[in-house]
């Protein structure tokens, strides 16, 4: 996951990867997985999907209890901390830490996107950066209702705690924003181990892969190119520039979700 977080909860599932889910049985799980020929990045896929499900399942559930109880009633901390000891299964030793970053992420998915801030992106998409930032299509700044209408786009979901600043917007189209990246929070979540295309796909079957599975081979490049340059998520996509046609990486090898891409080969030496 990207150390240099621009969101709260990004840093609520940073502190999970790293310090919750600890080192040594991935690497065993590792071992096991050698057999299948995709060890690396399928031990890269369980454990974000690890550390993202939990991110989803505190936030979701401290959004709960504060609407429940209000973000500021003393209670709050009291449930919210019982609930990470007793369902999710924190550490007694972890769990002041944990709420910590929990509140935290709580707050931001709780943040409204403020009108300042829309006015702000939107003048700036206009100006600078007038296309989809995941499909590269031209925006529709008129017409609201286009699936290629402008959208401000939270690239860490507000779901999962991403902030509403603009250190974490960018513009989408329409259709992208609610079908291709929906409310994914990494290239994980989508059910990628469903895309399995044999030897030498037609070049006609690459092109028809759906938008969700190729918004997680775009993602996926531009995570790499955040943890390797250590910049945000969002300046990490502004670099890659839109994803291209897709292409298959190892001719020899069978064509899954790994040995494909679409990425500006240019933009990021990955």
């Amino acid at each position: 996951m990207i150390d240099n977080s621009a969101t709260d909860g990004e840093r609520l599932c940073n502190y999970i990867n790293h310090r919750l889910l600890g080192s040594s049985p991935w690497e065993a799980l590792g071992l096991a997985l050698e057999p299948t020929g995709r060890s690396r990045d399928l031990i890269d896929f369980y454990r974000q999907i690890a550390a993202v499900t939990l991110t989803g399942r505190i936030v979701s559930a401290g959004k709960s209890l504060a609407e429940k109880l209000g973000i500021d009633d003393p209670a709050l901390k009291r449930e919210f901390t019982s609930l990470l000891r007793d369902y999710v299964g924190i550490p007694s030793k972890s769990l002041d830490e944990v709420f910590r970053f929990s509140h935290r992420a709580v707050l931001g998915s709780l943040e409204p996107l403020r009108g300042a801030i829309q006015k702000q992106m939107a003048a700036w998409a206009l100006r600078t950066h007038p296309h989809c930032y995941m499909c590269g299509v031209s925006l529709n700044f008129q017409d609201r209702e286009q699936l290629d209408s402008y959208t401000c786009e939270h690239v860490w979901p507000h779901a999962y705690g991403g902030n509403s600043i603009p250190e974490n917007l960018l513009p989408a189209c329409g259709s992208c924003n609610s079908k291709k990246k929906a409310n994914f929070a990494t290239w994980a979540m989508p059910a990628i181990q469903s895309l399995i295309l044999g030897l030498l796909p037609a070049e006609n079957r690459l092109q028809e892969i759906p938008g969700s599975f190729k918004f997680s081979i775009h993602y996926r490049v531009a995570q790499r190119l955040a943890i390797r340059k250590r910049m945000t998520l969002k300046d990490a996509f502004l670099q890659l520039g839109p994803w291209e046609d897709v292409r298959i990486r190892d001719q020899d090898d069978i064509v899954d979700i790994f040995n494909i891409e679409n990425h500006a080969a240019d933009r990021a030496a990955v």
